[in-house]
């Protein structure tokens, strides 16, 4: 098995280049994926040192990756590094925080480790099956995850995820907005699914909900949370839909049954 903090290590140089590459990074250097979904040489140039480092870890593993630098593999079986090189990079373009470079593993299907950078605030998440989810600040302290008590949705901050699929989402979406809006603490959204999860695993946030998003953008995530006593799961209570992020409902647990009526 990989040793967590060779993980952590690389997710920081990583993002260390990312701050770095920051200083002079140009508006026309960015491509355009599909409407409104961007991605630059920052994004490309950091999954591949990613791959590189991680096949080096664990050569026998398979890869799923945003950017597709490496051959992709849709099976289960064995080991699989999942990767997004820098989730949030609307966030990145514009300047704006957050943005997270985000690495998973499975084996056999599973999730067994997951590390989040969040680059801006210099924190990692991090988290192993079956060993509770940690965050490093930024001064070098290292403090176990909790999610939060709150029960009431009358109290709870909300995240709400906005997906390039605006026009699948929009009737949800605009549903939630209208149930939730005056009937929770607040709204927000913050552009990166990946640390909006783990800002549910630390207490700072209640409830996330986001659709039609990727594997790649909930799989570090997803552990990080569950190990800090969240839940994840779809619309429907079920795993069918959020380990693919079509379906992505993350609460502090003692909310998520509310969340889910109001979702039907």
């Amino acid at each position: 098995m990989v040793n967590i903090n060779d993980v952590i290590d690389l997710a920081v140089k990583v993002g260390q280049f990312q701050a770095e590459s920051r200083k002079s990074f140009r508006r026309d250097a960015i491509e355009i994926k599909s409407s409104h979904d961007y991605v630059s040489y920052v994004d490309r140039e950091s999954e591949a040192m990613i791959v590189d480092a991680l096949h080096r870890l664990l050569p026998e593993a398979t890869f799923i990756t945003e950017e597709q630098t490496i051959e992709q593999s849709s099976s289960d079986a064995g080991y699989q590094w999942i990767v997004d090189p820098l989730d949030g990079t609307t966030n990145y373009v514009h300047d704006v925080a957050p943005w997270c470079v985000c690495i998973a593993l499975k084996h056999n299907g599973q999730l067994q480790l997951g590390v989040v950078y969040e680059v801006v605030r210099n924190e990692v998440f991090f988290a192993e099956k079956g060993r509770g989810a940690w965050v490093r600040h930024s001064d070098g302290t290292v403090e176990q995850l909790n999610v939060s008590t709150v029960d009431d949705l009358d109290q709870a901050l909300v995240v709400v995820g906005f997906p390039y699929d605006a026009e699948a989402f929009r009737p949800l979406c605009c549903d939630m907005i209208g149930n939730l809006y005056g009937h929770c603490a607040s709204i927000r959204s913050f552009g990166s699914a990946e640390a909006e999860l783990c800002y549910v695993a630390a207490g700072r946030i209640d409830v996330y909900f986001e659709s039609y998003l990727k594997t790649w953008d909930v799989s570090a995530g997803a552990i990080i949370l569950q190990e800090a006593g969240g839940r994840i799961s779809d619309y429907s209570g079920g795993d069918a839909l959020w380990p693919s992020g079509r379906e992505c409902l993350a609460t502090n647990g003692a909310l998520h049954d509310s969340l889910l009526r109001l979702l039907q």
